[in-house]
């Protein structure tokens, strides 16, 4: 990173920071952190006989990618090559035929996998709901992002049969992390880019971003500057992550999931200059114009693992994992009525 650009960033952070505790003190704590419903509290009950079918399948999803397959990257095209197989596979596996869509970059070619699910009556507005499959060089990436992946592939096989009023699209997501996050060859950006050329009506994504790391230890959550003040310090929680013009959906997802939770949840709707409510790929739908929101265990806030050796399949908390993909499956639901 050249001086300038670190003056950039320490700029927008600082300016972020003054915008949120100047919203904050002016009324603007209902806007960005109230959240319907009630998030979950107490000992939920043990897993059904469907649950703990779910909650093996979602482990070896993670286990083929992170441990199987591995670190998977433009640097290792075989291996994205073989994530992306593995992806179509369970998509097929789940009673489902994946699209491809072809993601250039420099000689190679990689692909975005998409599913798509039919609406009943609204045929022209869809969701999305999206989670990268790549990794950065030297980890084997359980949490970040086989993790995400699987909630996605899981997410296919309960909403099979779902009757849904609009569309649904299923996206494994290719090249989210450095150096292609926002640049031609990121897949996300290419899908959202795609659609708005297409004039395509997407009412919201929803990014799966990191959802196997779960602890409720004190002191195991930690939140970027000042955020502190308003979310526990357990790390036993799913945050909903969304910018100011995705409020709405933010609320919407919340709401819809705690109606069906087992587990802690919370929720933020946040000026873009905090640069961390960014990462991932719903930033690339916010880039086109379209609302979308990041479902996460908070990465590196809580996962000291993130980006390392260490993010093995072995550490993720799969059953936390399964009760979090039964809710989320009934929210999507809700989200896609009319």
């Amino acid at each position: 990173m050249t001086r300038q650009a670190g003056m950039t960033v320490v700029v927008g952070l600082v300016a972020g920071l003054l915008l949120l505790v100047l919203m904050a003190l002016g009324g603007g704590y209902w806007m960005m952190f109230q959240m319907p419903g009630v998030s979950y509290q107490g000992t939920p009950p043990p897993l059904d006989d469907e649950g703990q079918a779910l909650r093996e399948r979602l482990r070896e999803h993670v286990r083929v990618l992170a441990d199987e397959i591995g670190e998977r990257h433009y640097w290792r095209p075989e291996r994205l090559h073989a994530a992306a197989d593995a992806i179509d596979r369970a998509f097929r596996e789940a009673g489902h035929e994946p699209l491809r869509h072809a993601v250039p970059i420099r000689a190679r070619v990689f692909h975005n996998i998409e599913v798509r699910l039919p609406g009943s009556s609204v045929t022209d507005e869809y969701l999305v709901i999206g989670a990268h499959y790549d990794t950065v060089r030297g980890t084997p990436g359980a949490d970040d992002n086989a993790s995400g992946v699987a909630v996605l592939l899981e997410l296919a096989r309960l909403l099979r049969e779902a009757e849904l009023d609009r569309s649904l699209h299923l996206v494994a997501f290719v090249n989210e992390e450095a150096p292609f996050f926002g640049s031609d060859a990121m897949g996300s950006l290419a899908y959202a880019r795609a659609a708005r050329a297409r004039g395509d009506d997407i009412v919201g994504m929803i990014s799966l971003e990191m959802l196997g790391y779960y602890i409720d230890a004190p002191g195991s959550q930690r939140h970027p500057p000042l955020l502190g003040h308003f979310y526990p310090d357990r790390g036993d929680f799913v945050a909903f992550v969304g910018n100011l013009g995705s409020r709405g959906l933010v609320r919407d997802a919340v709401g819809a999931f705690r109606e069906h939770a087992e587990m802690p949840s919370e929720g933020l709707a946040a000026p873009e200059l905090i640069g961390d409510i960014r990462r991932s790929d719903h930033w690339a739908f916010w880039e086109m114009g379209y609302p979308a929101i990041m479902l996460t265990d908070t990465a590196n806030f809580r996962n000291s693992d993130y980006h390392g050796p260490r993010d093995t399949h072995d550490r993720l908390d799969y059953e936390t994992m399964a009760r979090l993909t039964t809710a989320l499956a009934r929210a999507v639901e809700t989200l896609a009525r009319r």
